[in-house]
């Protein structure tokens, strides 16, 4: 694109619109949780493995009251979770001790997250105008798991959504053309939550498609090796640390924990039967994700606990059947939702306790950045439409299960 071209402004500095949605957001998780989000998540786990670090161990030097997603060897508990999100609240641990304020931390965290995405909308190859940009951001913001997970905190959540931010940094850096940023975030993604790392393949797209949009092509017989070793040493440098880091703390570099998690007989049994992923978990969680309906309790309509159809809670993604030509950038971007979803798809855990559908945070990003690109496509009014349902969807479920799980 030539240097004086009508949407280069906003792909080099944010528009004023993003910050909207950005208060927009935050004030929805205010009032949501009556303004209270300097506190400490119950599942706090992440708290402790800072204050282990911090202490020079890798075990906690401290043990949470609830031991769930722990991994207990012997005397000695470990989180199975990557390491990273713990490294951000180092800094908080010296002052506040065990009451740092983790949720706090997780909602700067999203914040972050839903930013970069806005700007990897914003420096995609095909332009998206600002109204249908604006949808998409909300509904990544408020229309899927980020909306009640980032209040929410605990562990888990604050594992995946911390990877998801990265992811769309990581995503963001490669549409503007900078790969070393770009491989940096996806190196952070190994040490937080290695599904999401599998967006690498729409990463290299997007750099590769840099050149041409800018009018200067490279052989590609040049590029290809500059991109790989940008993208791929932060990975590799990555993935090496997190095996220093299972050998150190269960004498395997690909041992992360995960066999020595307490759980119930009912996950035991599944395992010892099946193994932790198996295709035979395929049509269990497909149903979930697709056809999971609210249930009636005492003549009122709850949610399903373990997660409903991701058709109610993000219709937004209906705007993928929007007719007409499909661009190469939306097919590349599904095909990497795709191969992102299908560990969570062939996984023995289909999320329990939550709204929605948490494990759809590994590739919720790459899929809406496909609606953005689809909704074009559609009027404006129903692409306004489909975000208000997912927002307002999303906001019952916050409060539903902030009322009957308020840990």
């Amino acid at each position: 694109m030539p240097r004086g071209a009508a949407a280069a402004p906003g792909r080099l500095r944010p528009d004023r619109t993003v910050w909207l949605l950005l208060a927009l957001t935050l004030a929805a998780w205010l009032v949501e949780s009556n303004g209270i989000l300097w506190r400490t998540s119950h599942w706090d786990h992440y708290v402790y493995l800072a204050d282990a670090f911090l202490r020079g161990q890798l075990h906690l030097f401290q043990h949470p009251a609830e031991a769930g997603d722990m991994a207990i060897v012997g005397s000695r508990a470990c989180i199975v979770f990557g390491p990273f999100p713990a490294l951000l609240l180092m800094p908080l641990v010296p002052f506040f001790g065990l009451a740092t304020p983790d949720v706090l931390v997780l909602v700067l965290t999203a914040l972050f997250g839903i930013f970069a995405f806005d700007r990897l909308l914003a420096a995609l190859p095909v332009p998206v105008d600002r109204f249908r940009r604006a949808c998409a951001t909300l509904t990544f913001a408020l229309g899927t798991a980020v909306h009640y997970g980032a209040p929410t905190g605990n562990v888990w959540l604050h594992a995946q959504i911390t990877a998801t931010a990265l992811q769309c940094w990581a995503l963001w850096m490669a549409a503007e053309g900078r790969a070393w940023w770009s491989g940096l975030a996806l190196g952070l993604t190994v040490l937080t939550r290695p599904t999401v790392t599998l967006a690498a393949p729409l990463a290299a797209w997007l750099l590769l498609q840099r050149p041409a949009a800018a009018g200067a092509p490279a052989p590609l017989r040049r590029r290809l090796p500059r991109l790989a070793l940008a993208l791929g040493l932060p990975v590799a440098a990555a993935a090496a640390l997190h095996g220093l880091y299972n050998l150190a703390r269960f004498g395997s570099v690909s041992d992360a924990g995960y066999r020595y998690i307490l759980m119930g007989d009912e996950f035991k049994a599944l395992i010892e039967r099946f193994g932790r992923f198996n295709l035979h978990f395929l049509p269990h969680n497909l149903a979930g994700w697709l056809l999971a309906l609210p249930r009636l309790e005492a003549g009122e309509l709850v949610p399903d606990p373990h997660g409903m159809s991701l058709l109610l809670t993000t219709p937004f993604l209906l705007l993928l059947l929007a007719p007409r030509r499909v661009t190469a950038l939306e097919w590349v971007a599904l095909g990497g939702a795709a191969l992102i979803a299908l560990p969570s798809l062939l996984y023995y855990n289909d999320g329990w306790v939550q709204f929605g559908q948490r494990f759809a945070l590994d590739w919720i990003a790459l899929a809406l950045a496909a609606c953005a690109l689809a909704a074009r496509r559609v009027p404006a009014w129903l692409v306004g439409l489909l975000a208000a349902v997912g927002i307002a969807v999303n906001a019952w479920g916050t409060l539903w299960f902030q009322a009957r799980f308020p840990h």
